[in-house]
């Protein structure tokens, strides 16, 4: 067996240099446009949004009242321990390849380089004034700057519209099909959205991240030894030369050399990228890189196995959570309620002689329904219902008198108002009802 590993150990082993410019960041801007289409489809398509109008959260078309608690509480708990999952294995990732602050940051970024140059920095703490490129003052770059910012603004203002207007009214308004006094109010929180985060990509952008997000912090406090990180290769230091390459393309100012540094990486990958490429164009590195993800150090001695075994026994917990949290999601959604119901009586003599009753019916869907009401337990000639039927075009709510007649005879009665519903639903309210001495 010794014999065979000194064999195994002689022979050549040529490692190819896979430079991470050609897929990394590829797929890193595919996951940046998918997070930004996915916040706009999931209001759109009525998966999550917040109905002012009817003061109550929809989820997948629904309105969620306290009575579907089981919807809310089973979202909740997995969308929160699926996050916190993604923290313990991946750290601060979502800030590099999901955040939207940083997906227009950085288009800002790459925008401004080319129009005005590599050192023209909208704002720098550091008090260093814009340096623009001799080569590209025109106004037409800074036409086509100004419009580069606008556009993209304008769109990140109408996504937080979409979580609480409905988009077919967002549509109204932006063709000026709907001319009342709600849409001109719109239209100025329209303006100030715009305003803010025109404000944002066009100054702000990374001091943002740097300086002010709580949500990255928040991210950090679950990192442990086998978090995703970027690794590097200190044993082939001398491949390096200080080139800083790797410093230059972080955005965040951080050197990734520095493992003391790295609590303030958002796992971006544009270091590795970076790195690799120089590699990949020099003749005398053939290698690959010095940086690398990795998750944990596998060279650490108090470290006996894989970090993704290490990883799931730290996560136990979250992922436990996790799949509760969505049994519980499927548990609510099975046994949500497309309508609720309720029938009360109300006095409409004075001297309260005569009793009648208020069906009040609520439609919870966002999509047109047919209710029909029957009653059980009353002959037809004693009571006269308002209307048997009740059509909505989308969720409401609506009522229906039940007038109890005088020439039923005294006495306690008991009956059940049912009502059912085109697309299957059916529910049954008891009533017992006295007749007074006429």
């Amino acid at each position: 067996m010794r014999a065979a590993n000194e064999a195994l150990k002689r022979i050549a082993i040529q490692q190819e240099n896979v430079v991470g410019s050609a897929t990394l960041q590829r797929t890193r801007r595919l996951m940046q446009c998918l997070t930004l289409l996915m916040l706009i489809v999931i209001p759109v398509s009525g998966l999550f949004r917040i109905d002012l109008a009817a003061a109550c959260v929809t989820v997948l078309d629904r309105q969620i009242w306290f009575s579907d608690i089981t919807i809310i509480l089973g979202l909740w708990l997995f969308v929160i321990s699926l996050l916190v999952m993604s923290y313990k294995a991946v750290g601060s990732a979502f800030c590099g390849w999901m955040c939207p602050q940083n997906s227009a940051s950085e288009y800002a970024n790459m925008l401004t380089m080319r129009l005005l140059g590599r050192r023209a920095n909208m704002m720098d703490l550091s008090g260093e004034k814009m340096q623009v490129s001799a080569r590209k003052k025109s106004l037409v770059n800074y036409f086509i700057l100004a419009l580069g910012l606008l556009l993209p603004a304008m769109l990140y203002a109408l996504i937080p519209l979409l979580y609480f207007v409905p988009p077919s009214e967002i549509w109204s308004y932006i063709s000026f099909s709907n001319g009342d006094s709600v849409a001109g109010g719109l239209y100025w929180l329209y303006l100030i959205l715009v305003s803010l985060f025109l404000l944002d990509i066009a100054a702000v952008r990374h001091l943002l991240c740097k300086n002010m997000c709580m949500y990255r912090l928040w991210q950090s406090a679950f990192k442990n030894r086998t978090t995703l990180q970027v690794h590097y290769d200190a044993q082939r230091k001398d491949d390096c030369n200080s080139c800083h390459y790797c410093l230059d393309a972080c955005f965040l100012d951080i050197d990734p050399r520095r493992p003391e540094t790295m609590d303030r990486c958002i796992q971006c990958g544009e270091c590795v990228t970076a790195c690799d490429s120089l590699h990949a164009k020099s003749k005398k590195l053939q290698r690959h890189g010095l940086l690398r993800f990795s998750m944990g150090e596998k060279n650490d001695p108090a470290i006996k196995v894989h970090p993704l075994f290490l990883y799931f026994r730290h996560a136990k917990l979250s992922i436990l959570a996790t799949v509760m949290g969505a049994i519980l999601f499927i548990v609510g959604v099975v046994t949500y309620q497309n309508n609720e119901f309720s029938v009360y009586y109300i006095s409409t003599d004075k001297d309260s002689s005569s009793l009648d009753y208020r069906i009040s019916i609520a439609h919870k869907l966002y999509r047109s329904a047919d209710i029909t009401f029957e009653l059980k337990g009353l002959n037809q000639d004693a009571y006269t219902l308002e209307k048997s039927a009740v059509h909505f075009d989308a969720s409401g709510r609506q009522d229906v008198l039940l007038h109890i007649h005088k020439s039923l005879p005294k006495g306690l009665h008991r009956f059940s108002v049912l009502a059912r519903s085109d697309d299957g639903w059916s529910g049954r309210f008891s009533v017992n009802h006295f007749q007074p001495a006429r």
